[in-house]
């Protein structure tokens, strides 16, 4: 079973995003087909803390064993979405991100101490930085080069604009172990546990 520890998105937030997403489709080079771009479906949006892949059955008891003491340690905190960025590059665009501020060192150490679970139980470490963020979009495979530059440099030039729009905070109160299930209409998840953030109540 492929599993993965995540923040979840409010709905509030979700319609927000879904919005982001729409102003971005009318730019003349989001708007060829096929699309350049492969949108994430809002209701499955969710800040990932750790991507587990794999996972035998011990392997979830002690994650949500070792979930349920990261939240008792912890107390809820704030987070918020930020500007519009991509990774790897404009020139090389393979995702594109919403990032996230607000509280930004009690993310950190929530996020270091499931990196810490992860290797205890068994899970290789990650040596990739940790960068908050919500997938807006990947690019599509199929997208000639000459598409995907032109939407890349119009992504780049709406960038400035959607920073002055995103001002939307949230509480954090919970973290989530979920299942991801693969099929022909992309992934599907389902809550496999909930631990809420309690520490100070």
């Amino acid at each position: 079973m492929r599993a993965f520890v995540a923040i979840e998105i409010p709905p509030r937030a979700k319609q927000q995003l879904r919005a982001q997403q729409d102003r971005l489709r009318t730019l003349p080079a989001l708007r060829a087909r096929p699309s350049p771009l492969r949108w994430t479906d809002p209701e499955k949006m969710h800040l990932t803390l750790r991507f587990l892949g794999k996972t035998e059955p011990p392997q979830r008891d002690q994650m949500q064993e070792g979930l349920a003491a990261i939240g008792k340690r912890h107390a809820p905190f704030k987070m918020a979405l930020s500007g519009l960025g991509c990774f790897n590059s404009w020139r090389n665009m393979r995702v594109l991100w919403v990032g996230i501020t607000g509280d930004s060192d009690a993310l950190q150490a929530v996020q270091s101490e499931v990196e810490l679970l992860t290797r205890q139980v068994g899970f290789a470490p990650v040596t990739k930085q940790f960068s908050p963020h919500i997938t807006l979009a990947r690019t599509a495979r199929s997208a000639p080069r000459d598409a995907m530059r032109a939407a890349a440099d119009q992504l780049r030039s709406a960038a400035r604009h959607e920073d002055r729009r995103i001002q939307l905070e949230w509480r954090v109160n919970e973290l989530h172990l979920i299942r991801s299930v693969l099929g022909r209409g992309g992934a599907q998840y389902f809550n496999l546990a909930t631990c809420p953030l309690s520490a100070g109540n």
